[in-house]
């Protein structure tokens, strides 16, 4: 039988602090984890991954392909979860494919044609922003991200004649028909676009933050000038 993952994979989605982790075996997803992240809390996503291997009884060693949502979002939660997504795979000497995390959320709509103007939070009064498309076979097709206002996304939303999608959290001044949350099991439904996804560079890789850390800002502001790289 020709399956469409490496098997055993994992997928780690860490955009938001509502994290989640997967384990698809033989294109199944065979155990999965719910996790609360944030700069408050201790690491939930090592201890996550460990659970769901146990539950699949798969050694950790077995691994062969490893996904992480690759963002925008959360600059803390993505960085560690990329780590422990590339520290897996050099350890494994397995595969590491990136997903954008907005797609993830996206996923949930596969069953539901139609054109949809998705939004997350980008902190300082924005919105992360992608258009998706779902065609009449469930084929999702999506944007650049951009980044905008609320009220922006939707006159967007709006003038396109796009549904409005809130991306984790509570639907946003009312505005929203429908709130869909990235969650790593959702990689099964993508199985038709998965060598989109990669493989990408254990060396150059990095997630897409949307936007810089607010440490680096406040540095700069400090210092009126760019932070040197390294």
């Amino acid at each position: 039988m020709t399956h469409q993952f490496p098997s055993p994979f994992l997928v780690i989605e860490a955009s938001s602090s509502a994290g989640s982790i997967a384990l698809v075996v033989d294109d199944v997803v065979a155990a999965e984890r719910s996790v609360i992240l944030g700069p408050s809390r201790d690491d939930a996503l090592l201890p996550a991954i460990a659970e769901a291997l146990r539950e699949a009884q798969v050694s950790p060693r077995a691994v062969r392909a490893i996904a992480c949502g690759s963002g925008p979002g959360s600059f803390t939660s993505l960085r560690i979860a990329a780590s422990l997504a590339k520290g897996m795979a050099v350890a494994n000497d397995a595969t590491l494919y990136a997903i954008p995390s907005l797609l993830l959320a996206a996923a949930v709509l596969k069953n539901k044609p139609g054109l949809y103007l998705l939004h997350a939070d980008a902190l300082r009064s924005e919105r992360y922003a992608v258009r998706v498309t779902v065609d009449i076979d469930g084929a999702l097709s999506m944007s650049a991200v951009m980044r905008m206002t609320l009220d922006d996304a939707a006159a967007l939303a709006a003038h396109e004649r796009a549904l409005l999608v809130a991306v984790g959290g509570a639907s946003a001044a009312g505005h929203d028909t429908l709130i869909v949350q990235p969650h790593a099991r959702n990689v099964v439904v993508l199985a038709s676009m998965f060598n989109t996804f990669g493989p990408v560079s254990l060396e150059s890789w990095e997630p897409d933050y949307g936007r810089l850390a607010e440490a680096q800002v406040k540095w700069e502001s400090a210092h009126g000038r760019v932070l040197p790289a390294g």
